[in-house]
């Protein structure tokens, strides 16, 4: 038994190490194509295995040796301080399980994220030796040139075989910002690496400090460039400082990117590099009073790590609502220090200046090391490592207060601290586990506690993961067709994650969906269409009530839900009520949004449809409510055209015909390009028998959008009213086409072809509506 000891723990050793050395290579490019989020909800899901194997087998290790030995460093106390914060920040957050888990809230900002960073920290400073910190960071750097590699490859348009990598954007850190800072803050490193590296691994990095080069000038961001002169005069300060064990050649790799940045923030220049899509982020004035209006309401904790969205929400101004980016929900400040004062409070905000602080002063301690000169040749290397992965972390903590943060970003934040404090950290004391000695006692109890809940923790990530693959697979299988088979999947996720709030307003969605489908369905027989509609009718309420229960500080759920109401509105009783009582959360919550009075007020005309005939009185207070909302939306924001709309709605219910079409034009003033409201507009004029406008309205939304079926449909119609039968046939061969299963418009077409009226033998409405369902072109918001 005592023989098998030693192999033991050297098992238990090989799976420490190799499982950090596994997370540290594959988790800058690591990417999974069956979640909704390929990027950061794989990287934790890879984060969290694999720290907690490692801590689990260290834990092994101890157990068996009967020993541990800890580096001594006041870093551990401030780490361990931030997440006792995030902890606490946690319990009292707007969204308790989003603050743990991270998705569907922001993963890299998530308590769980934190841990598995802090159990990566506290191994690598604490059990690495600087051989292996040394591999470590090699390995690093092998997978952040692999990832700048692929990121290159997508800049020039050669993609990955995956639909979602079909972008000049896509790559596996992040945004195009993330990735440019990823690269930033390992320039440095990459360069002392390259520089002390020997043979096929000198030339290997050499050539990766050219694929730096070339990406920085791909990406071309002035942030980034302020990262890399920061980070590359630093450097040459430090080597210049040491100048007795650089070789100063080398040098002149930093002064290089350090004249390259300047000649780039000084000229401004543009390069004809391939065509992005534009990164989009909140400004940091902005997000500073945001951050600000929200330690007011909870200043110690914030409103909770990953709720930032919700501060937006709460807190932004009406100003934000003009121009065409007013719908976005920003999710971060726009820079992680802001990010962390707005959620995790002064003191979150505090804990983490402080550890930045903390690694900064042994930084400064290091540099000035007297005994630096008299080390070892062997001891330099590992100097030289450590000024490197300095000079990163200070990049990185530059590139925090100008840009926000992902989990690859945060990740590279926790494991230079852990190889600086490694490389650099000289006090460490023994503990021996004495069989009858009350330390063994308490090691034993934690150990045991951390092992429970560790495997807890793994258990109920893995369900959380099937959970997320089926949430993906239903969402995709459903919008191309497959609703039942979509509506199962979406199940199981609920099923396997029921704490979820977007699997929850996803399934309520598409059971409102699903009924519709249903209604129409003349394959049904009446007690069949009866009872599946009074299913997907209670499962449709049902799974939206249950999601504002669940995150009731989300307005997206409100929103849902009061949507989901005010499409049964007539259908079920009192749904007209709870539709109006979910926008009003909604506008608590978000009170500068147009949208939500907006629908409110949509409600309002709905409830007025099914007042009874005889009660004049009582319809038109419910128009009035309903133009009131409009009115207030259209004060929220000036231009938003579907307000506008609904105001010609309510005078075209009101029966006042000439104010109707005033507010038409009105509208059309403000959005002249809103396909949507130039098809209303046509409409309306279509069924007051003004064929030229109409014909005007249409053709400018055919422009726009040419498979507007629609539009075509009216578009041939007021064609024909105008005499002009060919352009009427061309218009219904477009709709045909496009709806080659919709009999009506093959009807319309042979009338037209034989030179009937285009309708005749068709069931016709009055006023003459919409033949082809559309997905509405505003949904309610996630």
């Amino acid at each position: 038994m005592l023989k098998e000891m030693p192999s033991l723990m050297k098992f238990c050793e090989v799976i420490l190490k190799y499982s950090i050395y596994s997370l540290v290579f594959l988790l800058p490019i690591s990417f999974l194509p069956w979640t909704s989020d390929i990027l950061d909800f794989n990287k934790q899901t890879l984060l969290v295995l694999l720290t907690f194997v490692a801590l689990f087998a260290w834990m092994a290790k101890v157990l068996i040796s009967g020993k541990f030995v800890l580096n001594i460093n006041k870093t551990h106390i401030v780490v361990l301080i931030l997440f006792l914060v995030y902890l606490v920040s946690t319990v009292f957050s707007l969204d308790r399980y989003g603050s743990f888990w991270g998705w569907p809230r922001i993963t890299s900002q998530s308590l769980l994220t934190l841990v598995s960073f802090a159990i990566l920290y506290f191994l690598v400073s604490n059990i690495f030796t600087k051989k292996e910190i040394y591999k470590s960071a090699v390995l690093l750097i092998l997978s952040s040139l692999l990832a700048v590699f692929i990121g290159i490859l997508q800049f020039l348009g050669l993609f990955l075989p995956f639909g979602f990598a079909k972008s000049t954007s896509f790559n596996t850190i992040g945004m195009v910002g993330s990735l440019g800072l990823f690269i930033a803050v390992l320039l440095p490193l990459l360069i002392i690496l390259a520089i002390y590296s020997k043979k096929w691994l000198k030339i290997i990095l050499t050539i990766g400090v050219v694929l730096m080069a070339i990406s920085l000038v791909l990406i071309n961001y002035i942030m980034i460039w302020w990262v890399v002169l920061i980070g590359c005069a630093l450097l040459l300060l430090f080597a210049i400082a040491k100048k007795e064990f650089f070789d100063l050649r080398w040098l002149g790799l930093p002064m290089f990117f350090l004249v390259l940045a300047l000649f780039f923030i000084f000229l401004n220049i543009q390069l004809p590099t391939p065509q992005r899509s534009s990164e989009i982020y909140l400004k940091q004035s902005v997000g500073f009073d945001i951050a600000i209006k929200t330690i007011k309401n909870s200043p110690l904790l914030g409103s909770g790590p990953g709720t930032f969205a919700y501060d937006f929400s709460k807190y932004k101004k009406s100003d934000l609502n003009q121009g065409l980016l007013w719908g976005i929900r920003f999710d971060s400040a726009g820079s992680k220090i802001l990010t962390v004062l707005a959620t995790t409070g002064i003191l979150g905000f505090i804990s983490f200046l402080s550890l930045i602080a903390v690694v900064l002063f042994y930084g400064v301690k290091f540099v000035l090391d007297k005994e630096f000169n008299q080390k070892q040749q062997s001891e330099l290397y590992s100097s030289a490592l450590a000024g490197g992965v300095l000079i990163g972390f200070l990049s990185l903590v530059i590139g925090f207060f100008l840009y926000s943060s992902n989990v690859t970003l945060d990740f590279l934040f926790f494991f230079l601290i852990a190889c600086f404090i490694g490389l650099t950290s000289t006090t460490k004391k023994e503990y021996l586990l004495n069989p009858s000695s009350f330390l063994t006692l308490g090691t034993t109890f934690v150990f045991t506690l951390f092992f429970i809940f560790g495997l807890g923790l793994l258990i109920l990530n893995g369900q959380r993961y099937i959970a997320e693959t089926n949430y993906s697979k239903g969402v995709s299988v459903f919008a191309s067709g497959q609703k039942d088979q979509g509506i199962l999947r979406l199940e199981k996720a609920v099923s396997l994650n029921p704490k979820s709030d977007l699997y929850l307003t996803e399934l309520s969605q598409a059971y409102l969906s699903r009924l519709g489908d249903v209604v129409n369905d003349k394959n049904l027989s009446d007690d069949e269409k009866n009872s599946a509609v009074q299913m997907l009718i209670n499962n449709s309420i049902n799974a939206a009530k249950i999601a504002t229960d669940v995150s009731p500080n989300n307005v997206s759920n409100w929103s849902i839900r009061g949507f989901v109401y005010q499409n049964l509105i007539g259908v079920v009783p009192e749904s007209a009520d709870w539709a109006l009582k979910s926008y009003d959360e909604a506008i608590n919550l978000e009170s500068v949004n147009p949208y939500y009075p907006t629908q409110k007020g949509i409600a309002y005309m709905s409830k007025a449809t099914i007042v009874d005939k005889d009660d004049a009185k009582l319809k038109n207070q419910d128009l009035d409510n309903a133009k009131e909302q409009f009115d207030k939306a259209v004060k929220l924001k000036s231009d938003y055209a579907s307000a506008r709309f609904q105001i010609a709605m309510v005078y075209q219910a009101k029966g006042q015909t000439s104010q109707e079409i005033s507010a038409l034009e009105e509208a059309k003033k403000y959005s002249p390009n809103d396909v949507g409201l130039l098809f209303q507009i046509g409409l309306i004029y279509y069924q007051r028998e003004n064929f030229d406008k109409a014909r005007l309205n249409l053709e400018s939304a055919v422009n726009i959008s040419p498979n507007y079926s629609n539009a075509l449909y009216f578009l041939g119609l007021s064609y024909f009213n105008l005499n002009q039968n060919d352009k009427a046939i061309a218009q219904f061969q477009k709709v045909s086409n496009l709806n080659p299963n919709n009999d009506e418009i093959k009807k319309v077409l042979s009338n037209l072809q034989s030179g009937k009226n285009p309708l005749a033998g068709i069931a016709q409405e009055n006023p003459p509506q919409a033949p082809v369902e559309e997905t509405p072109q505003e949904s309610p918001k996630k």
